[in-house]
């Protein structure tokens, strides 16, 4: 999902494996396995769709052309015209227009996407969430409040067919709405504001996945918030890419991430053809490049100007472009901080960007000892084949065990800024 405070884009990249897109043509697009439409009141950029305004958000700002699909533009046209007595499955379209127009005002979101037809649907996993909720308090509060959802029954092929719109890859895919209560972006916060709510996402996350409910696209879009008795609650938000541990469907990259804020292990070519595992670790890479989008990308929770704002080339390459731009990044990001730092952060701002280096120290460091270690294994058991070493073979990217997640994230939560920006929430 696209960092839900940038505003104002004609234009934004794709999730993995999505098709590139180009001219201002309104063509049957991918979709990109479940992006989505997500109401904000805000005029359809570059379509014209009688009585509806949606602004289609595709997961970060500032590249590719931004296009409706056709087979949803048909859909939503006949459903905002469709008499009563006529199409009764369009009737729930046209009963969430009103909330996709902003012409309901109790803070109400509507988002419409393609799911994969074989895979866990995403009011499935929110179930699981909920439950996982009511024993956890890292998760208790920290969920999106689904008020209602429709699944369409007609498989994309078969209501393309019905439209008249031509086939696409999408034919195994069915079409969702789901209206949420309205949350706000991470973006808009800064200081220990945002600390506190990204913080607060991270150990939902980390409980979420123990607990069997894996997220796989981490992104600024996922991360929201709201206010409660005074103190800001962080939400971790867009299941439409999750998977269950125990559910049997997808693994690979077939379900997973949006490209900019990818783990660097998936960010090649084995990772986008789905022979990578994705694990833990992943994720958590994840939110330190978020981390890192929103620090360098906004001051006091505005987005910065064009010129003024680094890291594009992030959100306009490729899965492999991207990788080689983030790599550059990891290995010398203290060369990426601003020159005026110093003179144009407050106290508790300059401390993020303590932490931010903090983070990416340890990130450097992990990713290099894994690479280390994988690396080691590979040579013990060339050596064991040849007969040069004694013992047994050892297992190459073995299963991650609850330790090592702990372990992973409390190298994060011990880092000094770490520690002192987490002192100064209350309790």
């Amino acid at each position: 999902m696209s960092p839900a405070g940038e505003t104002g884009t004609s234009a934004t990249p794709p999730r993995a494996n999505a098709l590139s897109q180009g001219g201002s043509k309104l063509e049957s697009t991918s979709n990109s396995r479940g992006a989505s439409i997500v109401s904000e009141n805000i005029s359809l950029v570059g379509v014209q769709v009688k009585d509806v305004q949606l602004w289609i958000q595709r997961d970060i700002e500032q590249a590719k052309q931004c296009k409706a699909d056709a087979m949803l533009q048909a859909l939503l046209q006949r459903a905002s015209c469709a008499p009563e007595t006529q199409q009764p499955e369009l009737l729930c379209l046209k009963g969430v227009l009103p909330v996709c127009n902003g012409q309901v005002s109790n803070g109400m979101v509507a988002k419409i996407f393609w799911g994969e037809a074989g895979c866990t649907s995403e009011p499935k996993i929110l179930d699981k969430v909920e439950e996982i909720a009511k024993v956890h308090p890292t998760v208790e509060g920290h969920i999106p409040e689904l008020f209602w959802y429709h699944a369409f029954t007609n498989l994309a092929c078969a209501i393309r067919e019905a439209l008249g719109v031509p086939e696409s890859s999408m034919s195994s895919r069915m079409l969702y709405i789901l209206v949420f209560r309205r949350l706000y972006p991470i973006t808009k916060l800064h200081g220990k504001d945002l600390f506190d709510v990204w913080r607060q996402c991270i150990l939902c996350h980390l409980t979420l996945w123990k607990e069997g409910v894996h997220h796989r696209d981490i992104s600024p879009g996922s991360l929201l918030w709201y206010r409660k008795n005074g103190r800001l609650i962080g939400v971790l938000n867009d299941y439409d890419l999750s998977s269950l541990a125990n559910a049997v469907g997808p693994r690979g990259n077939e379900r997973t991430g949006t490209v900019p804020f990818m783990a660097l292990d998936l960010l090649i070519k084995e990772g986008q053809q789905g022979k990578a595992k994705y694990l833990y670790r992943h994720d958590l890479e994840s939110f330190m490049w978020v981390f890192a989008w929103i620090c360098f990308r906004y001051r006091q929770g505005v987005l910065l100007l064009r010129r003024s704002r680094p890291l594009d080339e992030w959100a306009t390459s490729d899965a492999i472009a991207c990788r080689v731009e983030k790599l550059a990044f990891l290995m010398n990001f203290i060369n990426y901080l601003p020159k005026d730092l110093k003179t144009s952060q407050s106290a508790i701002d300059l401390s993020l960007w303590v932490l931010l280096v903090d983070c990416f120290r340890v990130l450097q460091a992990a990713n290099s000892n894994h690479i280390i270690n994988r690396v080691d294994d590979v040579l013990h058991n060339l050596g064991v084949e040849l007969g040069w070493t004694e013992g047994t073979y050892k297992q190459i990217d073995v299963e991650e065990t609850v330790s090592d997640m702990d372990d992973l994230l409390g190298k994060f939560t011990g880092t000094r800024a770490w520690v002192k920006l987490n002192n100064t929430l209350p309790l």
